[in-house]
């Protein structure tokens, strides 16, 4: 069976995985987890490592 991700660009699938990725670290943070920023940032091409850290002040702030 097909996922509706699939048909998606993989620019596209990057950009969702980097948001997936702040996500976790923010959830980790604010339960008192190991937030694994680094491993996130090392795990993100590094032309969408300014999207994380917007990312990242967003879920912050919300």
């Amino acid at each position: 069976m097909a996922r509706k991700l699939d048909g998606l660009p993989q620019q596209e699938r990057d950009k969702i995985h980097t948001d997936l990725l702040a996500l976790s670290v923010i959830y980790n943070e604010r339960y008192g987890h190991a937030s694994g920023l680094k491993n996130a940032e090392a795990s993100v091409p590094a032309h969408l490592l300014n999207y994380l850290h917007q990312r990242l002040l967003y879920y912050r702030n919300a």
